[in-house]
């Protein structure tokens, strides 16, 4: 006989008869190796004198139970981990495929199997935390909570995400953790916030993108990986959308290029910059085609700017409806300097919208051009908010009055978007715009408007409108706080008349700084002054009276103040944690006893249709607690009518407050295919999903519905049956898209719920992209 074969055999022998004469008590032995404390770090167990490891294979979290509660340790939110984060072990892997009900005393009262030979190896050691701070998450170096580096608390130790490999779903989780609107740019490098420093707790995320926190998704465990900070990860959540414009030229269409972040206007990079970016910039702007070669060129045509530059390295495909949709590096650059910021020429007009039939240049019928054609906007939909929006995006000033029911004569198209404005922005582009579903529009009812014809050097902000907010002016071109010590209603009253917001009917002051440039220090009227630049005014600086007690001030006035409510936090704007108005603060309602009464007053006061659903939803940091008891009876018009125990108790500290869903809420999906961008067509609205017909769905809906989805920028319709049987309801039919709708919601079809649709009609469609980034 071989010797070597009679030593393999006797080795093998002995390590199964050691391996079957011990029992459970046996195992009593337990300890955690390599952690900063006795309740974490990789699972040893002693047999007859000899301490060695355990195998993960089939390890959970029931297991990490028991070996905590054997050790007497308290177990922590997360305590199953790697042991590649402690070390690994040597010696006998004693056990493997361990499997406990998460109810034994002792590890070896499981079920488990005996290691025999090279089945696990020690990389595959196991190792849990019991003990210690659970993890937390939160974005750094960004310009509000919802946008920055990723960064992760863990051991009671801030540490950064690689970035390597880090893709939309997995920025899709951290927002839905941290509360955030998830956008189409969540997913940037955080080389735009700064590098980290300290650990890189995270490395070779992959999530689904249903996790509920970030640690839930496949990764390497803590602190492992070859990462770099220059790599680590950042999101942008949720931002205002940030303004546009062409500077020094002629035109609102030529110009050097300036883009607003922040509230703050800076300049682009022209590093980089071609044709096609500014194909992108023309079509923003609501100007068609650039003019030729001139349509890119050095801003030192137009003079240098000023302050942060804020994009650079652009880089479009040219098809983008949006500067910011392009590669560039977020926000700021300070390796660019202003002699190469970057301007643009193009041809044509500077706005989508025009003013017809009027008196005046400033006066008319509201006119929108889609894909080469003019026609009316619908008076149903019309308000004096979007009518201020659009008196400002034509440079004429502030809105004077709608009128309606065709004043100013009839059109033919009637289009039949309704715009969701707060009146506040500076182009209707900014505001919510809904067509999906709308009724039909008859060419009679055409929405008008009279501005003033006059530019702004007055205004109300961060209010729910234009006739509510805190009062700015403007001076040398540049928007300024005003401040007083004794603001009342004789000065409210000449800024309302002035903006042409009715009577005021309250006047307020600011308990904390609202920050930024102060134009005036002081102001004292008689009340009677057509103009506030008719009153008492002290410019900043000039004036020897001490201001040291003086406050930033604001109006209410009686013109639309109804809508003092707001839906956050959400994709949709009927959707989500409800905020009330009150004197120059957004706060929200108290999650406890709200209920569908108090949800349909809310949705009947957003024009979002009856309400859904009413619940709670965890707020983050400390919001202001304005409403607590909400009781209304249902049938009130808006919020203020109801009844409440207590408002504006500003410093009372709230956890959940009321989060609503309204009918008007609207999604879309494709069901039936192999992956999420192929399928059915299906729209959730009025709390179901139902089925989409294809009559006369165009290439332009089509590329519409699949960049929504993110899964390209076109697709096909799929012969009928292709992907299964649509179901009732038939919520939608008749979608025509528009080569400039962003977003299905913006897209005209029949109203909700009529059509003469037939299973076989149900829309069945393939986007270009087979199956989203993984």
């Amino acid at each position: 006989m071989d010797p070597s074969r009679g030593l393999i055999t006797g080795t093998l022998i002995s390590l199964l008869t050691a391996a079957l004469c011990y029992n459970s008590d046996d195992l009593q032995d337990l300890r955690l190796a390599g952690g900063d404390s006795r309740c974490e770090g990789r699972v040893e167990v002693n047999i007859r004198g000899e301490w060695g490891t355990v195998c993960d294979d089939a390890w959970s979290d029931k297991n990490t139970e028991v070996v905590c509660r054997q050790l007497g340790c308290p177990q922590a939110p997360t305590n199953s981990v790697k042991t590649s984060s402690f070390g690994a072990g040597i010696g006998t892997i004693w056990l493997t495929d361990v499997t406990c009900s998460g109810e034994e005393t002792l590890l070896g009262k499981c079920k488990y199997s005996i290691e025999e030979g090279d089945i696990c190896h020690h990389k595959n050691d196991v190792g849990v935390i019991c003990s210690g701070e659970a993890e937390e998450l939160k974005l750094v170096g960004g310009g509000s909570e919802c946008e920055g580096r990723v960064e992760v608390k863990h051991r009671g130790e801030w540490g950064t995400v690689c970035g390597v490999n880090w893709h939309r779903r997995d920025a899709a989780v951290v927002c839905r953790q941290l509360g955030c609107n998830f956008t189409n740019i969540a997913q940037v490098k955080a080389a735009s916030f700064g590098p980290g420093s300290g650990r890189i707790w995270l490395s070779h995320v992959k999530c689904v993108g249903d996790e509920s926190k970030l640690w839930s998704c496949q990764r390497r465990m803590w602190g492992s990986g070859q990462c770099k900070h220059q790599d680590d990860a950042g999101v942008i959540c949720s931002a205002a959308p940030a303004d546009l414009r062409l500077m020094g030229g002629n035109t609102e269409c030529e110009g050097r290029l300036e883009v607003k972040h922040q509230g703050e206007w800076g300049t682009v990079c022209g590093e980089y910059w071609q044709k096609k970016e500014a194909e992108v910039v023309c079509r923003q702007l609501g100007c068609t085609s650039f003019h030729g070669e001139a349509a890119m060129v050095k801003a030192t045509s137009f003079g240098p700017g000023s302050g942060r530059i804020w994009f650079s390295d652009v880089t479009c495909s040219g098809e983008e409806s949006d500067l910011w949709q392009c590669k560039h590096q977020m926000w700021g650059n300070p390796f660019c300097q202003h002699k190469q910021d970057v301007g643009v020429i193009c041809a044509g007009m500077s706005s989508q919208f025009r003013l017809v039939n009027g008196s005046q240049r400033c006066s008319g019928r509201v006119e929108k051009i889609y894909d080469g054609r003019w026609g009316a906007v619908c008076g149903e939909y019309w308000d004096l908010r979007a009518a201020n929006v659009l008196c400002r995006q034509l440079g004429c000033g502030i809105a004077v009055s709608i009128p309606l029911g065709g004043y100013f004569g009839e059109k033919n198209p009637v289009w039949k978007e309704e715009f969701h404005c707060k009146g506040t922005e500076s182009n209707l582009k900014h505001c919510t715009k809904v067509a999906l579903g709308n009724q039909n529009c008859p060419d009679c009812n055409t929405a008008g408007v009279i501005c003033t014809g006059k530019a702004e050097t007055l205004r109300l902000v961060d209010g729910p409108g234009h006739c509510e907010g805190r009062l700015e002016v403007l001076q040398d071109n540049v928007w300024g706080r005003v401040l007083d010590h004794q603001w009342d209603m004789k000065e409210a009253e000449v800024v309302c008349r002035q903006l042409h917001c009715g009577d005021a009917i309250g006047a307020f002051k600011l308990k904390e700084p609202a920050g930024g440039a102060v134009a005036w220090d002081s102001v004292t009227c008689e009340g009677n002054e057509k103009h506030i630049e008719n009153c008492s005014i002290s410019i900043n600086g000039s004036s020897m009276v001490s201001t040291h007690h003086a406050l930033d001030v604001g109006v209410i006035c009686s013109a639309e103040h109804s809508r003092s409510v707001r839906l956050t936090e959400n994709i949709h704007r009927c959707a989500g944690l409800v905020e009330v108005y009150q004197k120059g603060e957004w706060g929200v309602i108290s999650g406890d006893g709200s209920d569908l009464k108090d949800g349909e007053v809310i949705c009947r006061e957003l024009s979002c249709g009856h309400v859904i659903n009413v619940g709670r939803q965890a707020v983050i940091g400390t919001p202001k607690l304005w409403l607590s008891g909400l009781n209304c009876i249902g049938n009130e018009n808006v919020l203020r009518q109801c009844p409440y125990d207590s408002w504006g108790t500003s410093d009372a500290q709230v956890k959940e407050a009321t989060r609503v869903v309204c009918s008007e809420t609207t999604n879309l999906r494709l069901v039936g295919g192999a992956n999420e961008c192929e399928g059915r067509l299906e729209v959730f609205y009025n709390g179901s999903w139902g089925s989409v017909c294809s009559n006369l769905m165009s290439s332009h809906s089509i590329s519409v519905i699949c960049k929504q989805l993110n899964c390209g920028t076109s697709g096909q319709l799929e012969a009928s049956f292709t992907y299964g049987l649509g179901a009732a309801p038939y919520w939608l039919d008749r979608i025509e898209c528009h080569s400039r709708d962003s977003s299905l919601s913006e897209c005209p079809s029949a109203p909700w719920g009529h059509n003469n649709c037939s299973p076989s009609e149900v829309a069945q469609i393939s986007c270009e992209i087979s199956k989203r980034e993984t």
